[in-house]
């Protein structure tokens, strides 16, 4: 992770509009919560993703408690609206829009380490630019977002290039197979599956997220205040989550089926999209979410400077309180 592309398909991408702003933003399910007692479910907005999709397959496999609600957002913006609005206690994001959600003050805390991006994430270019360098006074496309600022500004510190170096043209994901057909583009940062889709027109990939590892990640965070309120059954959806993953790894095809109708996709498309994923289990998360020496804490004083340097965040991240392991299930079930 949702709205129509620009290029016909026969199937709509995974992730189409992953980090597009929401139009008709007054949609009846970002009504804020209100407080209307102790038995008021918790809500979680997710908008299409593969690597979200375990939570959903949760949900499908009766895995996941009653007083959970996931609430189907369509894009991105719509998740993090509906954070910000209090209309859902937490979201499915990537690492660097929580961080930037922080910065913007959303009381924001790191629960679960849905999937690391070990590939999904590229940089495509034309077959006569061979390497980065080749980049310079070059015009390529990238999400307007966070995510895609956050991508281009590595690929050019990888390219030894600065942003005055080359052209940018701010592209929303559903039109990037269309914009790369017009031929205006000589690079471009997207991701899977629209990348698999361009390879075999002929795009060459220069770079991906399998050279720039423990960069992307896809995180469930929370609001501090429901944790508070709801940490119980925040926990149990975590050991529901962990249950349909293992289900996933022990029949592929079957998961991918269920997803692939959740998401409009051929479970081919799904299978191939995940291969582009690190899906960490219990005990990885146990390692990226450690109070002592988590993972993610050194990863995000990387991003961080990422961040900063690229002008997306206005201050150093705090890491206190960023991140939680509690709510983690002691053991794999």
């Amino acid at each position: 992770m949702r709205a129509q592309r620009s290029a016909p398909t026969t199937h709509r991408p995974l992730s189409v509009a992953r980090r597009r702003v929401l139009l008709g933003a007054a949609l009846p399910w970002l009504l804020p919560l209100t407080a209307c007692g102790p038995r008021r479910p918790l809500v979680l907005a997710g908008h299409p993703w593969p690597g979200y999709e375990p939570m959903f397959l949760a949900r499908s496999l009766g895995y996941l408690p009653k007083d959970l609600s996931l609430l189907e957002a369509p894009t991105v913006q719509a998740s993090i609206d509906a954070v910000k609005n209090g209309s859902a206690d937490g979201a499915m994001l990537t690492l660097d829009e929580i961080l930037l959600l922080r910065d913007e003050g959303v009381p924001l805390q790191i629960v679960l380490v849905f999937d690391v991006s070990k590939g999904a994430d590229v940089l495509l270019a034309r077959p006569t630019l061979k390497r980065l360098t080749d980049l310079k006074g070059r015009r390529i496309g990238a999400e307007g977002s966070a995510l895609g600022s956050l991508m281009l500004a590595m690929v050019l510190e990888k390219a030894g290039l600065r942003l005055e170096d080359v052209r940018v043209q701010r592209i929303v994901y559903d039109e990037h197979e269309s914009a790369w057909a017009t031929g205006g583009l000589d690079a471009l940062v997207t991701y899977e599956p629209v990348a698999t889709r361009l390879k075999k027109t002929g795009a060459r990939q220069l770079l991906s997220t399998r050279e720039m590892p423990d960069t992307i990640f896809d995180v469930l965070a929370v609001r501090t205040g429901a944790l508070e309120t709801h940490g119980h059954i925040l926990r149990a959806s975590l050991d529901g989550h962990f249950k349909a993953l293992s289900y996933l790894r022990q029949n592929p095809w079957d998961a991918a089926y269920q997803t692939a109708q959740h998401l409009g996709v051929s479970a081919e498309e799904m299978i191939a999209s995940l291969r582009g994923l690190e899906l960490p289990d219990l005990i990885g998360n146990q390692r990226y979410l450690s109070a002592q020496d988590g993972d993610l804490r050194r990863v995000t004083s990387k991003l961080s400077a990422i961040m900063l340097q690229a002008g997306i965040i206005r201050q150093p991240v705090d890491t206190r309180l960023l991140y939680s392991g509690a709510y983690l299930p002691a053991t794999a079930t």
